[in-house]
């Protein structure tokens, strides 16, 4: 048998269509709508843990379906994985990858590594809730082993073609269904208010809840269809639609339609593009909330992005809806197939199947003469053009028999099952795997639990987290130049963080504050680092070549990074200061905290949602536990300023309030454009007999966003006290703990 297979079915001239499937119904309704690839999730690992999902089962049938029909099937594994998890990981993958899975969709920079090691040729795909937003983090990225980048949902088209061209990695692009509010992966808000973290694929979604009376922060759904031309012409290589949480007839509408779009713009040009009305109606009608949007790809943010008034979808008609799922899923062929059938007495019987490039012939047993009433021709056609297989039809029998012989029905029936499955089976072999490829068995210890290495010059006597006494380095934190003052006074303070928003906050030339604000941190004996923002899009360092004076002249001792872009810049810069990474840089495993250390981290923030067992089972001996500070619940493109009424470029702090009556505070960043809603209270950490017994922290972080002097006061002489043995109670500054009692699932 001679397999000739297309292992690529997708050109890469021509942009795959994506789609989404929560289950089987929902895959099979993907692929006969006209899906390339279909994105589908297991029992575990992925980010919409409240979906049906597939077992492992369904998932190795849907590989073998969508090759079959030429098309492509990826696993979401998007979701940060604890240790315990990350041990299962190996055995969860591998039947999958044997039988051809054509990519993993990842969050996790730990399994990022643990794939890449253990399952060579397995593409691995950067999921959105890596929050990439610039080419610097594609970069990283592409040197760990990912291949396709799903970036940021609030990237525009100019960003997304520089990022292209920038590195010619393949881009992953949401063109239809529901937004997020916050960038997705830097979202603490339903974790923070419950224990359902997004990250972990259980938001609870408070996003749509009211705040100041209306819906201010839920995004309206998006439909990119009328700028189907733009969006090939930026050099975005996947279109992918959301809604595994959606049904079978949501699929299955949005894939043709677009479907027929696509093909449209490929047959006839961008010039005599045009979508019909009944189509648009059509295709925002079913699971809309509250009217569409074009997203981000031609603007920043919008008023009319928000629903404002109503956060939930209007109900389609069930007639209207069945109507458009039999439309897109009644063309749906199976593979036309020739069939040869060859049978004559005292010879084999042989049955022959040809479909494209692929053929099989299967010989059965030697055909008897018949005795009395021979087996004719219109017999074996009856038998054989049977429409009992899923996958092929017969579209031409060539029949040659004997007048004189004998064929049982079920001789008849099993040659053609068997012939079939043959047939199957030559078109699947070339997407197996063997599993002598794996670099690691079955047998072998799954990841190599060794204390990972802290970088050197943590533990030099010039570094600004070494300290000769008995107790941790103490960071604070500030985000506003004019809580300086207030800060510096103390001295169990080692280093103070500002927040560069806070340099343009002052109104200041940049350059020039921050090496007044390092003068005089330097004068009080402390070191100085800065904070680089949240999120970092592209053309960021472009625009801010100070950036370049302020590291490479060692204005400042060290630098806190929140996302891969920043990473990337100072690894190529060769930075020499202090790198420390934020909590949303997720370290919730071993592998993970060894590769921020590879990527040039030498102190790693302890992560928010684990709780005491947990942090206990980590490896991480020297990083940073934030005991005091507002948790950033969301980092955001909108403007709630602007939702509101008008942006007024302020760089200020705004606050809005829940149904409950909670004040959230609404960080400003005006500068970079993005907000960051803080949580209604900080999380404290009292006394530090609450702290994980196995933990020893390099450096204790207070982190003050919005309080006045005299709330800061407070935290700073409480924790004066504490390093001092004589601590008072903290009961009256309200807070939560955080998760380290309760954790997230």
């Amino acid at each position: 048998m001679v397999l000739k297979q297309d292992k690529n079915p997708v050109s890469v001239n021509k942009v795959e269509l994506l789609s989404p499937a929560g289950d089987y119904e929902c895959f099979m309704a993907a692929i006969k709508a006209g899906a390339d690839a279909v994105y589908a999730g297991g029992s575990r690992y992925g980010a919409r843990a409240y979906a049906l999902n597939f077992t492992q089962d369904e998932l190795l049938k849907a590989i073998d379906k969508a090759h079959i029909n030429n098309r492509k099937l990826y696993l979401t594994v998007n979701t940060v994985i604890k240790n315990e998890e990350l041990d299962q990981l190996y055995d969860y993958i591998e039947p999958l990858y044997r039988q051809g899975l054509d990519g993993v969709i990842v969050q996790d920079m730990g399994a990022v590594a643990l794939l890449k090691e253990c399952f060579p040729g397995l593409p691995l795909h950067a999921s959105t809730q890596m929050a990439v937003t610039g080419s610097e983090g594609v970069k990283l990225l592409m040197d760990m082993g990912i291949c396709r980048v799903v970036p940021a949902r609030e990237l525009d088209l100019a960003e997304l073609r520089s990022i292209r061209e920038k590195t010619g990695v393949e881009l992953e692009c949401f063109i239809h269904g529901a937004l997020c509010y916050s960038y997705s992966g830097k979202c603490l808000f339903s974790s923070m208010v419950g224990k359902r973290s997004g990250n972990r694929g259980r938001c609870a979604q408070p996003c749509r809840l009211p705040y100041d009376g209306k819906y201010i922060m839920s995004a309206k759904d998006i439909c990119t269809v009328n700028i189907i031309p733009r969006l090939i012409e930026a050099g975005i290589s996947s279109f992918k639609i959301e809604g595994r949480m959606k049904s079978k007839e949501y699929v299955a509408s949005v894939t043709g339609i677009y479907r027929k779009y696509i093909d449209a713009y490929y047959d006839h040009g961008p010039s005599s593009f045009n979508v019909s009305d009944e189509d648009l109606k059509d295709l925002t009608g079913i699971y809309t909330r509250s009217g569409h949007c074009e997203g981000y790809y031609d603007k920043h943010n919008g008023r009319e992005m928000i629903t404002i008034n109503k956060p939930s979808y209007a109900t389609p008609e069930t007639e209207k809806v069945e109507e458009l799922y039999q439309r897109y899923t009644g063309e749906y062929h199976k593979l036309p197939v020739k069939c040869v059938f060859s049978a004559y007495a005292g010879s084999e019987l042989t049955v022959s199947l040809m479909c494209g490039d692929n053929s099989i012939t299967y010989t059965g047993d030697i055909t008897e003469t018949a005795a009395n009433r021979p087996t004719d021709e219109a017999n074996i056609r009856k038998h054989l053009d049977k429409d009992a297989d899923e996958d092929f039809r017969f579209e031409e029998i060539e029949i040659y028999s004997g007048d004189d012989v004998f064929l049982p029905v079920s001789a008849i029936k099993n040659a053609r099952r068997k012939a079939l499955n043959g047939l199957r089976n030559v078109m699947l072999e070339g997407f197996r795997r063997s599993e002598g490829r794996f670099l690691l068995s079955a047998d072998e210890e799954r990841i190599n639990r060794n204390a990972p290495e802290i970088p050197k010059k943590v533990e030099e006597n010039n570094n600004a987290y070494y300290r000769k006494d008995s107790y941790p380095v103490v960071n604070c934190r500030i985000d506003d130049l004019k809580m300086l003052s207030t800060v510096i006074k103390y001295r169990y303070i080692d280093i103070i963080t500002v927040d560069i928003n806070a340099f343009y906050r002052a109104g200041e030339s940049v350059g020039e504050a921050v090496i007044m604000t390092g003068n005089m941190i330097a004068a009080s004996g402390k070191k100085f680092f800065i904070a680089l923002p949240y999120v970092i899009r592209e053309g960021y360092f472009d625009k801010n070549p100070v950036l370049n004076t302020i590291l490479c002249d060692k204005i400042v001792d060290g630098v806190t990074v929140d996302n891969y872009e920043a990473l990337y810049f100072l690894k190529s810069m060769n930075y020499k200061g202090t790198v420390v990474s934020d909590l949303h840089l997720y370290a919730v495993n071993d592998r993970t905290v060894q590769i921020l250390y590879g990527a040039g981290v030498d102190v790693i923030t302890y992560p928010v949602e684990l709780n005491k067992k947990e942090l206990n089972r980590l490896d991480l001996k020297k990083g940073e536990f934030i005991i005091y500070g507002r948790t950033p619940m969301m980092i955001s493109a909108q403007c709630i300023q602007k939702t509101k009424g008008r942006c007024v470029k302020d760089n200020g702090v705004i606050y809005i309030k829940d149904r409950l009556g909670n004040s959230f505070p609404v960080e400003c960043n005006c500068t970079e454009c993005f907000n960051t809603v803080l949580n209604c209270v900080p999380t404290m950490i009292a006394s530090f007999s609450e702290l994980p017994a196995n933990m020893d922290p390099a450096s204790y972080r207070i982190h003050f966003t919005v309080e006045s002097e005299d709330e800061m006061v407070r935290v700073l002489d409480h924790y004066r006290d504490a390093f001092a043995g004589t601590a008072t109670d903290a009961s009256d500054i309200r807070h939560t703990t955080g998760h380290l009692k309760r954790g997230v699932e």
